[in-house]
């Protein structure tokens, strides 16, 4: 009987704090944008000097980008953009309706066109700027499907979860669930949204070049594309300057030959990698991106 009591205390515990968590989270993401931006800069700033190995796995790849493509590293800037992301992020989460007015897209007829298409449309992302206001473009005209991987811990995947929420767009996880439901929008004709720049899990990806360095890149949009004959176009949503929005890039995916995953994989990095130089400091240089999955040295 105790353990029961001692669980449902827990539990109670658990829940309330997380309720706290996700009020606090609503609360201030109804602050201006820009306000917004500037907490998550500061808290991209704190973190930076506050984690020895959060900082140097930046500027190790920052670095590595920046000697091969000949610009300077910038880090304390690439650091705040970081924190940035977390606050676009709050911002585009609570203000779902308002968000195209924050927003740049000189080809948005285009890219309507491309998703009435029958077989659907592929929309390929890395984590650069504000990658989360991608998907809001395209769900006043259709349906959206969005492929998320959750986060390890389970609070903090309840919490995006719950805070991304929307009406518009259907959210679904990195598992065979997912993945059915992802298979079934684009056979609806739908647009699917994927951040394609995710180290997946083993045998789920192929190796291919990024910043002139291998990294294990996924290949399920290139399975997605070739089963549906769906389009393939790659969107980045660069930050403008404080509180003022986001630019939209876009580059369509050349065709793909078939049973050629890796050249499919070379090719998607090779378009984010022309996309996040037009601002460096943007993407996400703290993310693992050359980890190994299998656990071992790679030659």
């Amino acid at each position: 009987m105790w353990l029961q009591a001692g669980f449902f205390t827990y539990y109670v515990q658990y829940r309330l704090i997380w309720l706290v968590l996700f009020f606090l989270l609503r609360l201030f993401s109804a602050l201006p944008l820009a306000i917004l931006q500037i907490v998550g800069g500061a808290v991209g700033i704190v973190v930076y000097w506050s984690s020895p190995r959060y900082r140097a796995r930046l500027n190790t790849n920052l670095t590595s980008a920046a000697d091969l493509h000949r610009f300077k590293p910038q880090y304390l800037k690439a650091a705040i953009s970081a924190g940035m992301m977390f606050g676009d992020s709050l911002w585009i989460w609570r203000h779902q309706d308002a968000v195209l007015a924050k927003t740049k897209i000189e080809n948005r007829d285009e890219l309507i066109y491309l998703a009435s298409n029958k077989n659907g449309l592929i929309v390929l992302a890395p984590h650069f700027g504000g990658f989360e206001i991608i998907p809001h473009i395209f769900t006043q005209e259709i349906k959206t499907t969005v492929m998320y991987r959750p986060a390890r811990l389970s609070w903090i995947n309840q919490l995006m979860t719950k805070s991304r929420h929307s009406s518009k767009i259907q959210y679904v996880p990195a598992d065979i669930n997912g993945v059915r439901l992802v298979r079934r929008a684009l056979n609806n004709g739908e647009v699917v949204g994927i951040v394609a720049d995710q180290v997946p899990s083993a045998r789920d990806g192929v190796w291919a070049t990024f910043f002139n360095q291998s990294a294990y890149t996924t290949n399920f949009p290139y399975k997605l594309s070739q089963k549906s004959q769906a389009v393939i176009i790659y969107i980045t949503a660069e930050r403008l300057a404080l509180g003022k929005g986001w630019r939209f890039h876009t580059q369509l995916a050349k065709p793909q030959p078939p049973n050629d995953p890796v050249f499919a994989a070379n090719e998607m990095n090779n378009a984010f990698e022309e996309m996040i130089l037009l601002n460096p400091t943007q993407y996400l240089w703290s993310y693992n991106r050359y980890k190994n999955p299998f656990g071992i040295v790679t030659g």
